[in-house]
Protein backbone atom coordinates (compact mmCIF):
# COMPACT_ATOMS: atom_id res chain seq x y z
CA UNK A 1 0.00 0.00 0.00
CA UNK A 2 1.01 3.34 -0.89
CA UNK A 3 -0.31 5.83 1.08
CA UNK A 4 -0.99 9.73 -0.05
CA UNK A 5 1.13 12.95 1.23
CA UNK A 6 -0.68 16.39 1.74
CA UNK A 7 -3.57 14.59 2.91
CA UNK A 8 -4.36 13.34 -0.59
CA UNK A 9 -6.08 10.17 -1.45
CA UNK A 10 -5.02 6.38 -1.04
CA UNK A 11 -2.71 4.84 -4.02
CA UNK A 12 -3.54 0.55 -3.90
CA UNK A 13 -1.17 -0.67 -6.17
CA UNK A 14 -1.26 -3.71 -5.16
CA UNK A 15 -4.87 -4.72 -5.46
CA UNK A 16 -4.67 -4.99 -9.40
CA UNK A 17 -3.40 -7.05 -12.16
CA UNK A 18 -1.32 -3.91 -13.43
CA UNK A 19 -0.12 -2.77 -10.35
CA UNK A 20 2.77 -5.51 -9.69
CA UNK A 21 4.41 -2.94 -11.64
CA UNK A 22 4.35 -0.45 -8.72
CA UNK A 23 4.65 -3.18 -5.63
CA UNK A 24 7.64 -5.17 -3.98
CA UNK A 25 5.92 -8.31 -2.84
CA UNK A 26 3.31 -10.16 -4.86
CA UNK A 27 1.10 -11.27 -1.61
CA UNK A 28 -1.97 -13.05 -2.61
CA UNK A 29 -1.12 -12.53 -6.65
CA UNK A 30 -3.02 -15.78 -7.28
CA UNK A 31 -6.14 -14.95 -6.34
CA UNK A 32 -5.75 -10.97 -7.68
CA UNK A 33 -4.67 -11.49 -11.06
CA UNK A 34 -7.18 -12.95 -13.64
CA UNK A 35 -5.04 -16.58 -14.49
CA UNK A 36 -4.21 -15.21 -18.28
CA UNK A 37 -2.08 -12.17 -16.59
CA UNK A 38 -0.51 -14.24 -13.69
CA UNK A 39 2.56 -15.82 -14.84
CA UNK A 40 3.11 -12.80 -17.02
CA UNK A 41 3.53 -10.27 -13.98
CA UNK A 42 5.26 -12.55 -12.05
CA UNK A 43 8.06 -12.37 -14.58
CA UNK A 44 7.74 -8.68 -13.93
CA UNK A 45 7.84 -9.03 -10.28
CA UNK A 46 10.81 -11.19 -10.55
CA UNK A 47 13.00 -9.30 -12.69
CA UNK A 48 11.76 -5.44 -10.72
CA UNK A 49 11.23 -6.78 -7.33
CA UNK A 50 14.59 -7.36 -6.19
CA UNK A 51 16.84 -5.52 -8.89
CA UNK A 52 17.73 -2.14 -9.91
CA UNK A 53 19.61 -0.30 -12.76
CA UNK A 54 22.77 0.84 -12.03
CA UNK A 55 24.43 4.15 -12.91
CA UNK A 56 27.68 4.79 -14.05
CA UNK A 57 27.15 8.13 -16.68
CA UNK A 58 30.26 8.83 -18.38
CA UNK A 59 30.14 12.43 -19.74
CA UNK A 60 31.20 13.46 -22.72
CA UNK A 61 30.94 17.24 -24.75
CA UNK A 62 28.12 18.17 -26.35
CA UNK A 63 27.98 17.63 -29.77
CA UNK A 64 28.41 21.17 -31.69
CA UNK A 65 25.29 21.07 -33.47
CA UNK A 66 23.72 22.01 -30.18
CA UNK A 67 25.19 25.29 -30.19
CA UNK A 68 25.71 26.00 -26.44
CA UNK A 69 27.14 28.80 -25.18
CA UNK A 70 28.42 27.81 -21.73
CA UNK A 71 31.85 27.04 -20.82
CA UNK A 72 31.97 23.02 -20.77
CA UNK A 73 28.21 21.36 -21.31
CA UNK A 74 28.28 17.99 -21.31
CA UNK A 75 26.26 14.54 -21.60
CA UNK A 76 25.87 11.08 -20.81
CA UNK A 77 23.52 8.26 -23.17
CA UNK A 78 21.45 5.85 -22.45
CA UNK A 79 21.74 5.59 -19.04
CA UNK A 80 19.42 2.74 -17.66
CA UNK A 81 16.87 2.96 -15.23
CA UNK A 82 15.58 -0.73 -14.90
CA UNK A 83 16.29 -3.84 -16.82
CA UNK A 84 12.84 -5.01 -18.32
CA UNK A 85 13.51 -3.85 -21.51
CA UNK A 86 16.51 -1.99 -21.60
CA UNK A 87 16.05 -0.30 -25.48
CA UNK A 88 13.26 1.91 -23.95
CA UNK A 89 13.96 1.75 -20.42
CA UNK A 90 16.81 4.38 -20.19
CA UNK A 91 17.15 8.58 -20.46
CA UNK A 92 20.23 10.66 -22.11
CA UNK A 93 21.35 13.79 -19.76
CA UNK A 94 22.41 17.10 -20.56
CA UNK A 95 24.18 19.22 -18.11
CA UNK A 96 25.79 23.06 -18.05
CA UNK A 97 28.99 21.19 -16.07
CA UNK A 98 29.76 18.62 -13.81
CA UNK A 99 31.08 21.14 -11.46
CA UNK A 100 27.46 21.60 -9.18
CA UNK A 101 24.07 20.29 -8.66
CA UNK A 102 21.68 21.44 -11.17
CA UNK A 103 18.03 21.86 -11.88
CA UNK A 104 16.36 19.66 -14.25
CA UNK A 105 14.05 19.40 -16.64
CA UNK A 106 13.10 16.28 -17.84
CA UNK A 107 11.21 15.65 -21.08
CA UNK A 108 8.85 13.30 -21.81
CA UNK A 109 8.42 12.35 -25.66
CA UNK A 110 4.95 12.24 -27.13
CA UNK A 111 3.60 9.66 -30.08
CA UNK A 112 0.45 8.44 -28.78
CA UNK A 113 2.46 5.95 -26.09
CA UNK A 114 2.75 3.82 -29.62
CA UNK A 115 6.05 5.72 -31.24
CA UNK A 116 8.32 8.35 -30.19
CA UNK A 117 11.83 7.94 -28.52
CA UNK A 118 14.61 9.66 -26.00
CA UNK A 119 16.42 9.64 -29.05
CA UNK A 120 14.38 12.33 -30.53
CA UNK A 121 16.69 15.33 -29.40
CA UNK A 122 19.17 14.15 -32.00
CA UNK A 123 17.07 15.14 -34.56
CA UNK A 124 14.49 17.51 -33.22
CA UNK A 125 15.62 20.96 -33.55
CA UNK A 126 12.90 22.44 -31.37
CA UNK A 127 13.99 19.67 -28.92
CA UNK A 128 18.11 21.00 -29.35
CA UNK A 129 16.66 24.48 -28.90
CA UNK A 130 14.83 23.63 -25.55
CA UNK A 131 18.33 22.20 -24.22
CA UNK A 132 20.27 24.67 -25.36
CA UNK A 133 18.36 27.29 -23.70
CA UNK A 134 17.94 25.18 -20.12
CA UNK A 135 21.61 24.98 -20.25
CA UNK A 136 22.33 28.27 -20.81
CA UNK A 137 20.24 29.19 -17.69
CA UNK A 138 22.02 26.85 -15.58
CA UNK A 139 19.57 23.88 -15.92
CA UNK A 140 19.85 20.58 -17.05
CA UNK A 141 17.62 18.64 -19.05
CA UNK A 142 16.97 14.95 -19.70
CA UNK A 143 15.11 12.84 -22.25
CA UNK A 144 13.51 9.72 -21.06
CA UNK A 145 12.53 6.75 -22.78
CA UNK A 146 9.74 4.48 -21.52
CA UNK A 147 8.02 0.95 -22.85
CA UNK A 148 5.69 1.56 -25.60
CA UNK A 149 2.16 -0.01 -26.96
CA UNK A 150 2.23 -1.79 -29.65
CA UNK A 151 1.89 0.24 -32.91
CA UNK A 152 -1.13 0.59 -35.10
CA UNK A 153 -1.15 -2.23 -37.25
CA UNK A 154 -0.35 -4.79 -34.39
CA UNK A 155 -2.31 -7.87 -34.47
CA UNK A 156 -2.40 -8.31 -30.67
CA UNK A 157 -3.53 -6.91 -27.90
CA UNK A 158 -1.13 -5.31 -25.14
CA UNK A 159 -1.65 -7.29 -21.76
CA UNK A 160 -0.65 -4.72 -19.21
CA UNK A 161 -1.99 -1.16 -20.83
CA UNK A 162 -1.15 2.42 -20.47
CA UNK A 163 0.46 2.09 -16.97
CA UNK A 164 3.13 -0.02 -18.17
CA UNK A 165 3.89 3.46 -19.94
CA UNK A 166 3.26 5.60 -17.10
CA UNK A 167 5.01 3.36 -14.42
CA UNK A 168 8.35 3.55 -16.39
CA UNK A 169 8.41 7.08 -16.28
CA UNK A 170 7.74 7.41 -12.70
CA UNK A 171 10.67 4.90 -12.13
CA UNK A 172 12.99 7.28 -14.59
CA UNK A 173 12.14 10.30 -12.24
CA UNK A 174 12.95 8.24 -8.70
CA UNK A 175 15.76 6.71 -10.45
CA UNK A 176 17.09 9.80 -11.58
CA UNK A 177 15.97 11.30 -7.77
CA UNK A 178 18.32 8.32 -5.99
CA UNK A 179 21.16 8.68 -8.13
CA UNK A 180 21.03 12.62 -8.39
CA UNK A 181 24.33 13.12 -6.99
CA UNK A 182 26.24 11.22 -9.80
CA UNK A 183 24.23 12.74 -11.93
CA UNK A 184 24.86 16.17 -11.33
CA UNK A 185 21.31 17.06 -10.34
CA UNK A 186 19.53 19.10 -7.47
CA UNK A 187 16.98 16.54 -6.19
CA UNK A 188 14.92 18.83 -4.42
CA UNK A 189 14.48 21.25 -8.30
CA UNK A 190 12.81 19.06 -11.16
CA UNK A 191 10.13 20.21 -13.41
CA UNK A 192 8.76 18.24 -16.10
CA UNK A 193 7.87 18.89 -19.92
CA UNK A 194 6.16 17.19 -22.59
CA UNK A 195 4.13 16.90 -26.05
CA UNK A 196 1.09 14.67 -26.53
CA UNK A 197 0.93 11.62 -24.34
CA UNK A 198 4.39 13.08 -23.18
CA UNK A 199 2.35 16.04 -21.98
CA UNK A 200 -0.50 13.57 -20.30
CA UNK A 201 2.29 11.44 -18.62
CA UNK A 202 3.94 15.18 -17.40
CA UNK A 203 0.27 15.79 -16.11
CA UNK A 204 0.01 12.03 -14.35
CA UNK A 205 3.11 12.34 -12.44
CA UNK A 206 2.11 16.13 -11.09
CA UNK A 207 -1.40 15.42 -9.94
CA UNK A 208 -0.81 12.04 -8.45
CA UNK A 209 0.02 12.00 -4.66
CA UNK A 210 3.65 11.28 -3.76
CA UNK A 211 4.04 7.80 -4.97
CA UNK A 212 7.04 7.38 -3.05
CA UNK A 213 7.13 4.09 -1.52
CA UNK A 214 9.25 4.42 2.05
CA UNK A 215 8.73 0.35 2.76
CA UNK A 216 9.97 -0.68 -0.54
CA UNK A 217 13.38 -3.08 -0.41
CA UNK A 218 13.85 -1.27 -3.82
CA UNK A 219 15.43 1.78 -2.91
CA UNK A 220 14.56 3.54 -6.45
CA UNK A 221 10.63 3.38 -5.37
CA UNK A 222 11.69 4.89 -1.79
CA UNK A 223 12.39 7.92 -3.45
CA UNK A 224 9.46 11.20 -3.87
CA UNK A 225 7.90 11.80 -7.40
CA UNK A 226 6.31 15.11 -6.30
CA UNK A 227 7.90 18.01 -8.66
CA UNK A 228 8.04 22.05 -8.91
CA UNK A 229 6.47 22.86 -12.02
CA UNK A 230 5.12 20.86 -15.25
CA UNK A 231 4.99 22.74 -18.97
CA UNK A 232 2.16 20.49 -21.15
CA UNK A 233 1.99 20.61 -24.83
CA UNK A 234 -1.37 19.19 -26.62
CA UNK A 235 -1.86 17.28 -23.17
CA UNK A 236 -4.81 14.83 -23.20
CA UNK A 237 -6.78 15.94 -20.10
CA UNK A 238 -6.86 11.88 -18.68
CA UNK A 239 -6.85 8.96 -19.65
CA UNK A 240 -10.24 7.84 -18.42
CA UNK A 241 -11.09 7.62 -21.68
CA UNK A 242 -15.25 7.37 -20.61
CA UNK A 243 -14.81 11.03 -19.24
CA UNK A 244 -13.91 12.24 -22.42
CA UNK A 245 -17.31 11.41 -23.01
CA UNK A 246 -19.01 12.78 -20.36
CA UNK A 247 -16.71 15.38 -19.78
CA UNK A 248 -14.08 16.61 -22.58
CA UNK A 249 -16.25 16.32 -25.14
CA UNK A 250 -19.57 16.72 -23.55
CA UNK A 251 -22.30 19.03 -25.24
CA UNK A 252 -19.23 19.88 -27.42
CA UNK A 253 -21.28 21.62 -30.30
CA UNK A 254 -23.28 23.34 -27.83
CA UNK A 255 -26.41 22.12 -28.91
CA UNK A 256 -26.40 18.96 -26.38
CA UNK A 257 -24.23 16.70 -28.03
CA UNK A 258 -21.76 14.59 -26.17
CA UNK A 259 -18.87 12.43 -28.24
CA UNK A 260 -19.36 9.08 -27.30
CA UNK A 261 -17.15 5.99 -26.66
CA UNK A 262 -18.41 4.20 -29.55
CA UNK A 263 -17.40 7.36 -31.83
CA UNK A 264 -14.27 7.26 -30.40
CA UNK A 265 -13.82 3.66 -30.79
CA UNK A 266 -14.67 4.38 -34.42
CA UNK A 267 -11.59 6.33 -34.99
CA UNK A 268 -9.13 4.35 -32.86
CA UNK A 269 -10.08 0.60 -33.43
CA UNK A 270 -11.25 -1.52 -30.97
CA UNK A 271 -7.74 -3.17 -30.36
CA UNK A 272 -6.20 -0.02 -29.92
CA UNK A 273 -8.42 1.06 -27.31
CA UNK A 274 -8.59 -2.42 -25.57
CA UNK A 275 -5.23 -2.56 -25.41
CA UNK A 276 -5.08 0.42 -23.54
CA UNK A 277 -6.52 -0.53 -20.61
CA UNK A 278 -4.42 -4.13 -21.08
CA UNK A 279 -7.61 -5.96 -23.00
CA UNK A 280 -11.06 -5.58 -22.32
CA UNK A 281 -14.02 -7.15 -23.88
CA UNK A 282 -16.87 -4.57 -25.55
CA UNK A 283 -16.65 -0.47 -25.61
CA UNK A 284 -18.16 -0.01 -22.47
CA UNK A 285 -16.67 -2.81 -20.54
CA UNK A 286 -14.69 -0.32 -19.12
CA UNK A 287 -17.91 0.98 -17.22
CA UNK A 288 -18.41 -2.56 -15.69
CA UNK A 289 -15.11 -4.24 -14.43
CA UNK A 290 -14.18 -3.52 -11.24
CA UNK A 291 -10.58 -3.88 -11.98
CA UNK A 292 -10.83 -1.55 -14.41
CA UNK A 293 -13.05 0.77 -12.77
CA UNK A 294 -9.61 0.98 -10.91
CA UNK A 295 -7.42 1.11 -13.59
CA UNK A 296 -9.37 4.15 -14.96
CA UNK A 297 -9.09 6.16 -11.97
CA UNK A 298 -5.69 5.48 -11.30
CA UNK A 299 -4.91 7.17 -14.52
CA UNK A 300 -7.30 9.90 -14.22
CA UNK A 301 -5.38 12.76 -13.76
CA UNK A 302 -8.74 15.32 -13.47
CA UNK A 303 -9.89 13.00 -11.02
CA UNK A 304 -6.21 13.55 -8.72
CA UNK A 305 -5.74 16.90 -9.03
CA UNK A 306 -6.13 18.94 -6.05
CA UNK A 307 -3.99 22.20 -4.45
CA UNK A 308 -0.81 20.71 -3.46
CA UNK A 309 -0.37 20.10 -6.93
CA UNK A 310 2.94 21.93 -8.99
CA UNK A 311 2.29 24.96 -11.13
CA UNK A 312 1.23 24.01 -14.45
CA UNK A 313 1.78 25.47 -17.64
CA UNK A 314 -0.61 23.76 -20.53
CA UNK A 315 -0.47 24.83 -24.06
CA UNK A 316 -2.92 23.53 -26.66
CA UNK A 317 -2.80 24.70 -30.34
CA UNK A 318 -5.19 22.48 -32.17
CA UNK A 319 -7.60 24.40 -34.19
CA UNK A 320 -10.03 21.21 -34.47
CA UNK A 321 -13.47 21.85 -34.28
CA UNK A 322 -15.16 18.81 -34.10
CA UNK A 323 -13.54 15.84 -31.83
CA UNK A 324 -12.99 13.61 -34.59
CA UNK A 325 -10.87 16.53 -36.21
CA UNK A 326 -8.04 15.87 -33.56
CA UNK A 327 -9.65 13.48 -30.68
CA UNK A 328 -6.11 13.41 -28.78
CA UNK A 329 -5.09 17.21 -28.93
CA UNK A 330 -8.77 18.41 -29.10
CA UNK A 331 -8.42 22.01 -27.38
CA UNK A 332 -11.45 21.02 -24.88
CA UNK A 333 -8.58 18.58 -23.51
CA UNK A 334 -7.01 22.01 -22.82
CA UNK A 335 -9.94 23.63 -21.75
CA UNK A 336 -10.57 20.41 -19.03
CA UNK A 337 -7.05 20.67 -17.77
CA UNK A 338 -7.24 24.52 -17.38
CA UNK A 339 -10.63 24.43 -15.53
CA UNK A 340 -9.71 21.83 -13.00
CA UNK A 341 -6.89 23.69 -12.36
CA UNK A 342 -8.68 26.68 -11.20
CA UNK A 343 -11.34 24.98 -9.52
CA UNK A 344 -8.70 22.29 -7.33
CA UNK A 345 -6.74 25.53 -5.97
CA UNK A 346 -3.35 24.36 -8.09
CA UNK A 347 -0.90 26.83 -6.53
CA UNK A 348 -0.52 28.11 -10.40
CA UNK A 349 -2.62 27.30 -13.58
CA UNK A 350 -1.74 29.35 -16.82
CA UNK A 351 -3.31 28.58 -19.84
CA UNK A 352 -2.14 29.28 -23.90
CA UNK A 353 -5.80 27.63 -25.53
CA UNK A 354 -6.50 30.61 -28.15
CA UNK A 355 -9.19 28.22 -29.71
CA UNK A 356 -10.83 28.28 -26.35
CA UNK A 357 -9.96 32.01 -26.05
CA UNK A 358 -7.83 31.45 -23.01
CA UNK A 359 -4.12 33.30 -22.47
CA UNK A 360 -3.49 34.16 -18.95
CA UNK A 361 0.29 33.66 -20.00
CA UNK A 362 1.40 37.54 -20.12
CA UNK A 363 3.12 36.58 -22.88
CA UNK A 364 5.60 34.05 -20.66
CA UNK A 365 6.48 30.85 -22.50
CA UNK A 366 6.48 27.66 -21.20
CA UNK A 367 10.07 27.24 -21.37
CA UNK A 368 10.41 30.54 -19.46
CA UNK A 369 7.94 29.53 -16.95
CA UNK A 370 10.00 26.33 -15.97
CA UNK A 371 13.34 28.52 -15.24
CA UNK A 372 10.84 30.73 -13.41
CA UNK A 373 9.41 28.09 -11.18
CA UNK A 374 13.20 25.99 -10.76
CA UNK A 375 14.52 29.33 -9.59
CA UNK A 376 12.10 29.44 -6.40
CA UNK A 377 10.60 26.41 -5.92
CA UNK A 378 12.42 23.08 -3.58
CA UNK A 379 10.63 20.43 -3.67
CA UNK A 380 9.76 18.50 -0.02
CA UNK A 381 11.02 15.01 -0.47
CA UNK A 382 10.38 13.84 2.93
CA UNK A 383 8.20 10.74 2.88
CA UNK A 384 8.00 10.57 6.94
CA UNK A 385 4.53 12.45 6.78
CA UNK A 386 2.75 9.86 4.18
CA UNK A 387 -0.77 10.00 5.97
CA UNK A 388 -4.24 8.76 5.27
CA UNK A 389 -6.50 10.92 4.07
CA UNK A 390 -9.42 12.36 6.06
CA UNK A 391 -11.94 12.50 3.41
CA UNK A 392 -13.98 10.26 0.90
CA UNK A 393 -14.15 10.32 -2.63
CA UNK A 394 -15.95 8.02 -4.72
CA UNK A 395 -15.46 6.60 -8.57
CA UNK A 396 -16.67 6.28 -10.83
CA UNK A 397 -18.81 9.52 -11.30
CA UNK A 398 -21.11 9.21 -13.60
CA UNK A 399 -21.86 5.90 -12.66
CA UNK A 400 -24.00 3.08 -13.75
CA UNK A 401 -24.57 -0.15 -11.89
CA UNK A 402 -21.96 0.82 -8.55
CA UNK A 403 -19.32 3.26 -7.41
CA UNK A 404 -16.74 2.88 -5.04
CA UNK A 405 -15.66 4.85 -2.26
CA UNK A 406 -12.33 5.91 -0.87
CA UNK A 407 -11.22 7.02 2.33
CA UNK A 408 -13.94 4.86 4.46
CA UNK A 409 -12.79 3.63 8.03
CA UNK A 410 -14.98 0.90 8.54
CA UNK A 411 -17.08 2.66 11.16
CA UNK A 412 -19.32 4.62 8.75
CA UNK A 413 -23.08 4.44 8.42
CA UNK A 414 -23.61 5.19 4.88
CA UNK A 415 -26.89 6.57 3.18
CA UNK A 416 -27.80 8.31 -0.22
CA UNK A 417 -30.54 11.13 -0.33
CA UNK A 418 -32.63 11.26 -3.73
CA UNK A 419 -32.55 15.00 -5.17
CA UNK A 420 -36.61 14.51 -4.02
CA UNK A 421 -35.50 14.16 -0.15
CA UNK A 422 -36.12 10.25 -0.45
CA UNK A 423 -33.18 8.91 2.24
CA UNK A 424 -32.23 5.50 0.68
CA UNK A 425 -30.26 3.57 3.51
CA UNK A 426 -27.42 1.26 1.83
CA UNK A 427 -24.39 -1.04 2.55
CA UNK A 428 -21.40 -1.06 0.65
CA UNK A 429 -19.75 -4.09 0.00
CA UNK A 430 -15.26 -4.11 -0.22
CA UNK A 431 -15.92 -0.44 -0.13
CA UNK A 432 -17.96 -0.83 -3.86
CA UNK A 433 -21.92 0.45 -3.34
CA UNK A 434 -24.78 -1.16 -6.06
CA UNK A 435 -26.01 1.28 -7.87
CA UNK A 436 -28.31 -0.63 -10.31
CA UNK A 437 -31.06 -0.28 -8.78
CA UNK A 438 -31.53 3.65 -8.71
CA UNK A 439 -33.48 5.83 -10.99
CA UNK A 440 -31.04 8.23 -13.35
CA UNK A 441 -30.46 10.95 -11.71
CA UNK A 442 -28.42 13.13 -9.35
CA UNK A 443 -28.02 11.80 -5.81
CA UNK A 444 -26.00 12.72 -2.71
CA UNK A 445 -24.17 10.45 -0.99
CA UNK A 446 -23.60 10.40 3.08
CA UNK A 447 -21.33 9.16 4.92
CA UNK A 448 -21.15 9.75 8.77
CA UNK A 449 -19.33 8.57 12.11
CA UNK A 450 -19.11 9.63 15.51
CA UNK A 451 -16.39 12.32 14.23
CA UNK A 452 -17.08 13.11 10.88
CA UNK A 453 -20.07 14.06 8.22
CA UNK A 454 -19.55 14.41 4.66
CA UNK A 455 -21.59 14.90 1.66
CA UNK A 456 -20.68 13.63 -1.93
CA UNK A 457 -22.51 14.47 -5.04
CA UNK A 458 -22.66 11.57 -7.75
CA UNK A 459 -24.53 11.27 -11.15
CA UNK A 460 -26.39 7.72 -12.00
CA UNK A 461 -26.59 7.22 -15.93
Amino acid sequence: MIESNNNKENIAYDRHPYNLLFVTTPIMVGFLLKPAFTSFLLAIFIITGNTHAQVAPVFEPIPPGFSIASSNPVYAQDIRYDNLDTNYQAFHIFLPDTTSSYPLVVYIHGGGFRAGSKDNIFSNVSLQLAAKYFLENNIGFATIGYRLLPPESASYIDSVGVIKCLSDCKRALQFIRFYSDDLFVNPAKIALRGGSAGAGTCLWLATRSDMANPSSSDPILTQSTRVCGVYLKNSQSTYDLYKWETNVFENFDGLGTNYTVDSMVAILGFDRYADFYGGIDSNYHILYDPDLIQYREDVDMLFHMSNDDPAIFSENGSAAAHPSEDLLHHSLHGLEIYNAGVASGVSEMIGVIPTQGIDNSMGETGDEFLVRILSSCSTSLSTGDIQTPNSCTIYPNPANDRIRINGLQGDEKISILSIDGALINCEPSGGFLGTADLSCGVYLLIVQNDFRKEVLRFVKI
